[in-house]
């Protein structure tokens, strides 16, 4: 009888074990914070600053002072900063597997010139006209306004990052790639967390090098950063390494 009651009591403790709910897991997540700014060092206020994710799309905007933060699960996500018909910035995928607090400015720089072929009608004194079409194709087209170069570099963990440049002139050479800035919008190279700014950047496409030269400002995620006249950098699978 004593055999049969014991039984029955692990019967039942095992009947309310297998009831019980089984509780997800506390989500892991991760800080983001930084500035939104213009290219005179003047905060903007009121930018939106829009996080994707594969799961999560999370929305902010920036305070008085330019300021915004954000908590976000930990994983890859784009960046996306917009205010009214400021330049618009999107940052390539960047990656936090733990939870730390990650910081992340952005200067929205101008506009980049409009880089469509046009036609020029010039009149004489005469009364004629003479028209002028300056025709080009769109690589040589941005080379002379600048925009936007995009390299997809293979991360090793089954995808891949994007090396993001943003120019005001370019010079293409076999094999390299040269990046000047303009007037209060200098180069600008981002890379998972990395971010660089620079009068001058040539890419090597080959080694994956990158020589920044003229007010050369890098940033890693944190809050500090480092400056230099001149500097060498290499492109890693997932960040971006100093060179000596």
């Amino acid at each position: 009888m004593g055999l049969v009651k014991l039984v029955l009591a692990s019967s039942l403790l095992y009947v309310i074990s297998y009831a019980q709910p089984i509780l997800p897991l506390p989500q892991k997540k991760f800080h983001v914070r930084g500035k939104i700014g213009d290219s005179y060092s003047s905060a903007i206020a009121g930018a939106e600053v829009k996080f994707e994710g594969s799961k999560t799309t999370e929305a902010v905007r920036s305070d008085s002072g330019g300021f915004y933060r954000a908590e976000l699960p930990v994983g890859t996500y784009s960046m996306t900063v917009t205010k009214g018909s400021q330049a618009h910035y999107k940052r390539p995928l960047f990656r936090v597997s733990s939870p730390k607090t990650i910081v992340l400015d952005v200067t929205l720089g101008q506009s980049v010139r409009s880089c469509d072929p046009a036609t020029i009608i010039v009149r004489r004194p005469d009364g004629t006209t003479e028209k002028t079409e300056t025709v080009g194709t769109p690589d040589d087209l941005r080379d002379e306004c600048g925009g936007w170069d995009r390299f997809p570099i293979f991360s090793g963990e089954g995808g891949s990052f994007e090396l993001l440049v943003r120019y005001s002139g370019r010079v293409r050479r076999d094999g390299e790639r040269i990046y000047n800035g303009g007037f209060r919008n200098p180069v600008l190279v981002a890379f998972n967390l990395f971010t660089l700014t620079a009068d001058q950047v040539t890419y090597d496409l080959a080694n994956r090098t990158l020589l920044a030269t003229g007010n050369v400002t890098t940033t890693n995620g944190s809050a500090g950063s480092a400056h230099a006249n001149s500097m060498k950098l290499r492109v890693a699978t997932d960040s971006v390494l100093r060179l000596p």
